[in-house]
């Protein structure tokens, strides 16, 4: 927790030296629709039924902020993985993320933004797993190899860049853990 307090203030005053530039204003609101490259459940082998998608309406607060709102979804699921007791389980999950993001800016010019902040999100996961085709019920004496779901807040930071290519139009990349840790998409600046 100490390296990432240590890289989001380094990334803030890195952010701050940079020449401000007069195309970002108090008051702007910013849309942007994503999809996930590389998934969260990816390392369990996971393959992707919905790709991890998201949407998220910035509101500049200063020149160099924005608060705003994030949404996110993906569906994936595992089957056939082979247990160690000789069981086959299949594992579908669907993940719902809603939360709030806080991002200092830089510009390099008037069409690149640069960013990092953080995300304060309430996670939704639904997992359905199944043994042998039948589903895993709570009582079941069998071992299990997934923890229980439960919806919980998290936090995460993140570092990302838009270009806009004009009238407000643009591409947007981000790294950072949420329901994926690299995303990529369109922005709109209204």
């Amino acid at each position: 927790m100490k390296n990432v307090t240590l890289i989001f203030a380094l990334m803030c005053a890195s952010f701050i030296a940079l020449q401000a530039q007069a195309s970002f204003k108090p008051g702007q609101v910013e849309l942007a629709a994503g999809v996930g490259i590389f998934s969260t459940y990816a390392k369990d082998g996971a393959q992707s039924i919905v790709p991890p998608v998201s949407l998220r309406a910035d509101v500049r607060l200063a020149e160099r902020f924005t608060l705003g709102a994030y949404a996110a979804y993906s569906k994936s699921e595992v089957n056939n993985r082979l247990l160690p007791d000789g069981t086959l389980q299949d594992i579908r999950n669907e993940s719902l993320m809603l939360g709030l993001r806080a991002a200092a800016h830089g510009s390099l010019n008037d069409k690149v933004n640069i960013y990092g902040g953080a995300l304060l999100a309430y996670d939704m996961p639904n997992v359905d797993e199944r043994i042998n085709g039948l589903p895993k019920s709570a009582n079941d004496d069998q071992p299990s190899f997934v923890q229980p779901a439960s919806s919980k807040f998290l936090y995460s930071a993140f570092v990302g860049a838009s270009y806009y290519t004009g009238h407000g139009i643009g591409f947007f990349g981000e790294v950072g853990y949420g329901i994926s840790i690299l995303n990529a998409g369109l922005t709109i600046r209204l």
